[in-house]
């Protein structure tokens, strides 16, 4: 009876002692956890807070972006459409967008939303504006409203809203105002009266300390506290919150993750029980022997198991963080008090560094010279979020403009112990930026100083805006025409007649420019006047194909030809009264010489023998003068005949005309022994046959003529494709001509003084050119003296208009 006692009162003391011990195991694993899932939960709260700062920072660039639109720059007509626009873009972000011009709305998208406007920025509903610059100067203010709760259900997923079972998400602002809670009907009022009208049984003092010591000051960390008056919570709840602060607009908020501490700790309860268990098992089968002791290792064996379980999946955990910073977009960084480097993410490799490489280095190392760590310290001893520009220096060198927002990293104190920054590359944007502004500025002075008028239509012929030519020119100002149709500037006779309506329509349709030539404009306040106007197409590149209709512009361009018009028809009289005169005083002068020769032959022979030898040779260069004369006056009336006689343009074998030549003067060629090399490809062209066979037979008799004591003359004759022109050679390997004389042989009279030509006048390459011209080409010679040379002239493949123009 004694040792059963004695035995009784062990197993009771073992059964006491293992308890206690089960239960102190029991409650520093229930710590460690609380500990380390508050841990998780702050970093998981601090990450929300950089979600819902990133959405209002993601909209307040979207407004940036939308004040630089021009539209909404000018508030012209296309600037509600443009808000809608951007409305969609950020529809389930942003209630209604507005645009303010001297403190009052001129647009509002939707437009019934313009009486919602006053009073919105609240903490709640936040208003998002930016002003609008034009040239540098404020022009007005573009603005979207923020439902905040809508806008953070939007952005956080439901998994980080909903933690574990019974776990919520609430968020209040630096007044201690609900902006997000799980029960709606609390969102926008005063935590501290909800609390106290809920359960006015609980004492919420360490909830409240909480929230105006920690939370409405900006601080993050976590917490215990007591209490238990929603979903379904009834009587006083031990709770696990972890906050962290954010800022929207220089407004601070809070965001607090609260999981009830049952939840949590239930996995060691669940070890607890099953250890009691074991105990009450060890004492009724204690005296079992061996078997049981086996049995009730193996039982805590499984138990450590299970805490190793729950160790892995905080491990997993931590590695789900490190993969979220590993493969963020931007790059993520942080450092210690002294400004050095502790961890980098794998985005530093984007500018040429490694993690390895720059670990422990200060941070500004990869920041250029003018970066002095001012800010840095800010952040460390006023515990402020910061958001900047910093130049970034890359290890090739290059400079990289980053935006950097910074936020400290405080212990569980509320000591600063480093910060994290998020870095983003925004050099693009801001070379794009500047490049838009000088594109901007650039146009408007070309604009301005374009010597014609110019006006900017919209589809519907309303006018946009003028230049400065146009202004001057009319004596008026933009407010005089500018939003006016064009029918009621311009007159009818250039509307209707004058083609112009004509010409809007074929260039919306075609998106072809249009030319109207000398349009005749007449009015009762000055001269008749005679206008050249250009109409063209222009759309954004980036627009819709859908949107091309409403975002057409057009362009007109209006010179005024009237004095050119006039000088032109006074030299075309001038040049057909020189042709008339040459004409007729090559005509008139021609009978005189047939009769000299005439006379001059009768008097030779009729008068040999009395005239002598000494007359006879007077008489001879009396004859051989006028033959050179009637040949002069000859080749003058065909100089005069090219721009009056006109024969029919026809497609035609450039070279049959060409074989054609050579047969003809076969004999001179055979005589001097030319060798003529003509290409079999010579290509079909349109013309006046009998004008360009005068062309090829100057040249070629030329070539022949100039070939001078060569031992083998040759000529040769090819063609090359120019796209529009075909371009023609005709080269020889006589004595050649210098540089200086290249122009002057397309001169009238003009002869070279190295060659004795008794037959040539000086006036067949003026004739020859003349004729290259009024067919739309251009001829002339490359050569130098004695290396032969090529003349090359050009004939338009288009085929001209039978005009005249010879």
């Amino acid at each position: 009876m004694k040792r059963l006692a004695i035995i009784i009162t062990i197993t009771i003391l073992f059964i006491a002692l293992s308890s206690l011990v089960a239960y102190k195991s029991h409650l520093r694993v229930e710590a460690d956890i609380e500990g380390r899932f508050n841990t998780a939960q702050l970093v998981l709260a601090r990450h929300i807070g950089h979600c819902i700062e990133r959405a209002a920072q993601d909209i307040k660039a979207e407004m940036m972006i939308t004040a630089l639109l021009p539209s909404i720059q000018k508030g012209d007509d296309r600037c509600q459409a443009k808000m809608e626009k951007v409305y969609n873009n950020l529809k389930g972000r942003i209630e209604f967008l507005y645009r303010l011009e001297k403190g009052e709305v001129t647009h509002c998208f939707p437009e019934n939303a313009v009486e919602q406007i006053k009073d919105k920025d609240s903490g709640c509903n936040i208003c998002i504006a930016v002003p609008i610059l034009v040239s540098g100067r404020p022009a007005g203010v573009i603005g979207s409203c923020v439902e905040l709760s809508q806008l953070i259900h939007n952005e956080i997923e439901p998994a980080m809203m909903q933690t574990g079972k019974s776990g919520y998400v609430w968020i209040i602002d630096d007044q201690g105002r609900f902006i997000v809670h799980p029960e709606d009907e609390f969102v926008g009022r005063d935590a501290f009266i909800v609390r106290k009208e809920r359960a006015p049984e609980i004492s919420f003092e360490a909830v409240n300390r909480i929230m105006r010591e920690k939370m409405m000051k900006g601080k993050s960390g976590t917490d215990v506290y007591v209490s238990g008056w929603h979903r379904e919570q009834r009587g006083k709840i031990k709770k696990l919150i972890a906050y962290a602060p954010f800022r929207i607009k220089e407004r601070q908020y809070s965001v607090a993750l609260v999981t009830p501490a049952s939840e949590v700790a239930s996995l060691t309860r669940q070890n607890y029980r099953n250890t009691l268990t074991m105990m009450a098992v060890i004492t009724v089968l204690m005296l079992s022997g061996l078997l049981f002791v086996l049995i009730l290792d193996r039982r805590r064996i499984e138990a450590l198991e299970r805490e190793a379980g729950l160790a892995e999946k905080i491990k997993e955990s931590r590695d789900y963080l490190q993969n979220l910073l590993e493969n963020a977009n931007d790059f993520i960084y942080t450092v210690d008090r002294n400004g050095r480097f502790t961890y980098l993410n794998s985005r530093i490799e984007d500018y040429g560094y490694s993690a390895d490489e720059l670990m422990g280095k200060p941070f500004l190392t990869i920041l250029t010279e003018k970066h002095h760590g001012r800010r840095f310290e800010k952040s460390i001893l006023e515990k402020a979020r910061q958001t900047y520009e910093v130049e970034l220096r890359t290890k090739e060198g290059t400079i990289r403009i980053c935006r950097v927002s910074t936020s400290p990293i405080m212990d569980q104190a509320g000591v600063v112990t480093g910060l994290l920054a998020t870095v983003r590359d925004i050099t693009e944007p801001e070379q794009a930026k500047a490049e838009l502004l000088y594109l901007n500025e650039y146009n408007e002075k070309i604009v301005a100083s374009i010597p014609s008028s110019l006006l900017v239509l919209d589809r519907n012929l309303n006018i946009k805006s003028v230049n400065r030519t146009y202004r001057e020119i009319r004596g008026i100002k933009d407010e005089d025409v500018v939003g006016k149709n064009i029918k009621e500037v311009f007159p009818h006779h250039i509307l209707k007649e004058g083609g112009l309506l004509k010409a809007f329509e074929e260039v919306l349709a075609t998106k072809e420019p249009c030319s109207l030539y000398e349009v005749k404009h007449t009015s009762s306040d000055h001269p008749e006047k005679i206008l050249n106007i250009t109409v063209s197409g222009l759309r954004r590149a980036e627009e819709e194909e859908e949107e091309e209709e409403e975002e057409a512009t057009l362009i007109v361009v209006i010179d005024d030809i009237t004095e050119r018009a006039r000088l032109r028809e006074e030299l075309q009289k001038k040049n057909k009264e020189l042709e008339n005169f040459v004409y007729i005083v090559s005509h008139d002068l021609k009978s005189p010489i047939v009769s000299m020769q005439g006379f001059s032959s009768m008097l030779l022979n009729e008068y040999r023998e009395k005239l002598g030898a000494e007359g006879e040779r007077y008489l001879d260069r009396i004859r051989a003068n006028a033959s050179r004369m009637e040949v002069l006056i000859s080749d003058l009336l065909a100089l005069s005949r090219v721009g009056r006689v006109v024969g029919a343009f026809k497609d035609v074998s450039s070279l049959d005309i060409v074989n054609r030549v050579c047969k003809r003067i076969k004999g001179r060629m055979e005589e001097k022994g030319t060798e003529v090399s003509i290409s079999d490809d010579l290509p079909i062209i349109h013309c006046d046959e009998d004008r360009i066979y005068h062309v090829f037979e100057n040249l070629i008799v030329n070539a022949v003529k100039f070939t001078g004591d060569a031992e083998k003359p040759k000529i040769e004759i090819w063609h090359k494709d120019e796209g529009d022109f075909y371009q023609f050679y005709v080269k020889d390997n006589g004595i050649g001509i210098d540089k200086k004389y290249h122009r002057k042989i397309f001169e009238i009279f003009y002869r070279l003084n190295e060659i004795e030509d008794k037959e040539g006048t000086g006036i067949g390459l003026v004739i020859v050119e003349r004729i290259i011209k009024n067919h739309g080409g251009e001829i002339w010679v490359e050569s130098e003296k004695g290396k032969g040379a090529t003349f090359c002239f050009t004939l338009p493949k288009a085929a001209m208009q039978d005009n005249g123009s010879g």
